[in-house]
C-alpha cells in the first residue's frame, strides 16, 4: 500500500508547484523560460539520482516502444504544461484545479487499451463522486457584484487553458507507466524530463524570448531564479513518486488518489493566495472529493 502514501506526496507536490509557478508568472511573464529550465533541472536532479544509485549512465535494450512513448509524453507535457501557465496567469488556484478531477473518468479508457487495465465498479463510483465534488467546488451564485463578474470572466478565460492541460492529462498517466515498464522509474524520469525542456527550449527559439532568460540572472534576479529551480525540485517530487507508485498499482488507482490535488490547493489557496470566497461550499466539495478517493481504494 506504499503507493497510496506515494500518489498522496504526487499530489501533494502538483498543487504546490502549481502555486509556486503562479507566484512566479505574477513577476513577470516567463513561461517558456520557467518550462525550460525548471525541466531541465529536473531532468538533472533525476540523472544525479539514478546515476548514484545505480552508477550507470544508461539502461541498454531500450526498444523502440520507449522511445516513441518518451517522445509523445514529451509533445504532450509541453502542451500541458505551456497550458497550466497560461491559465494560472488569468485564474485562481482554487478555481481551476478542481478542474483536474474531472480527468478521473477520461483515465479509465486509455488503460484499458493500452494496459489491459479494467477498472473495478468501486472505481468508477468514486471517480464520480469526485467529479461530483469538482462540480460543487466550481458553481457559482446567480447575482455576482461588478468584481465578482470580472473574476468570473477573468477564472474562466484561464479555464480555457487549463482544460487543455486536463485534457493532455487523460494520456500522460499511461504513457509514464509504459516508459517505466519499458526502462526504469528513474531512467524514465531522466529522459522525460530532459525532453520536455528541450521542447520548451524550442518555444524559446521559435518565439524569439531569449532574452526574457536574464529575467533568471542569478546577479539581477535571484530570488526569481530560486522560485524557478524550486519548481523543478517540486517536478522531481511530484513526478517521482508517481513514477515509483504506478510501477506498484495501476494506473486508475494512482491517479484517483492524486486527484486530491484540489484539497491541497484549497488549503494553499486559503493561506497564501487569501482565496476565500465561498469558503463552505469549497469545504463540502473537497470532502466528497476525499470520500471518492477513499472509495476508489475500498470498494
Amino acid at each position: 500500500m506504499f503507493w497510496i502514501l506515494l500518489s498522496l506526496a504526487g499530489a501533494a507536490f502538483q498543487a504546490l508547484g502549481s502555486a509556486v509557478s503562479k507566484k512566479v508568472l505574477r513577476l513577470n511573464d516567463t513561461k517558456n523560460v520557467i518550462g525550460f529550465v525548471a525541466y531541465t533541472f529536473a531532468g538533472a536532479i533525476f540523472f544525479m539520482i539514478s546515476f548514484f544509485s545505480s552508477e550507470k549512465f544508461w539502461v541498454s535494450g531500450l526498444s523502440m516502444k520507449f522511445w516513441i512513448t518518451v517522445a509523445a509524453f514529451a509533445v504532450i507535457n509541453v502542451l500541458a504544461a505551456w497550458c497550466l501557465y497560461r491559465s494560472l496567469e488569468f485564474a485562481e488556484l482554487n478555481y481551476v484545479m478542481p478542474y483536474m478531477t474531472l480527468t478521473s473518468l477520461s483515465l479509465i479508457l486509455p488503460p484499458m487499451f493500452f494496459l489491459g487495465e479494467i477498472p473495478t465498479l468501486g472505481s468508477v463510483f468514486g471517480m464520480t463522486i469526485i467529479v461530483a465534488g469538482a462540480i460543487l467546488m466550481n458553481r457559482t451564485k446567480m447575482q455576482l457584484t461588478s468584481d465578482e463578474f470580472s473574476l468570473r470572466a477573468s477564472n474562466r478565460k484561464g479555464l480555457k487553458y487549463f482544460m487543455v492541460t486536463a485534457l493532455c492529462y487523460t494520456i500522460l498517466p499511461t504513457l509514464a507507466k509504459i516508459a517505466v515498464q519499458e526502462s526504469s522509474v528513474l531512467f524514465a524520469s531522466v529522459i522525460c524530463h530532459l525532453l520536455v525542456g528541450f521542447g520548451f527550449l524550442l518555444l524559446l527559439i521559435f518565439r524569439n524570448e531569449w532574452r526574457k532568460i536574464a529575467l533568471l540572472s542569478p546577479r539581477k534576479n535571484p530570488a526569481h531564479l530560486a522560485l524557478v529551480l524550486v519548481i523543478g525540485l517540486i517536478a522531481v517530487g511530484e513526478n517521482g513518486s508517481i513514477n515509483m507508485a504506478l510501477s506498484q498499482a495501476s494506473v486508475a488507482q494512482v491517479f484517483a488518489i492524486k486527484r486530491l490535488m484540489p484539497f491541497f490547493a484549497f488549503l494553499i489557496g486559503y493561506f497564501y493566495f487569501n482565496e476565500r470566497d465561498d469558503l463552505w461550499k469549497k469545504i463540502a466539495a473537497t470532502a466528497l472529493m476525499i470520500v471518492g478517493a477513499m472509495a476508489t481504494i475500498l470498494l
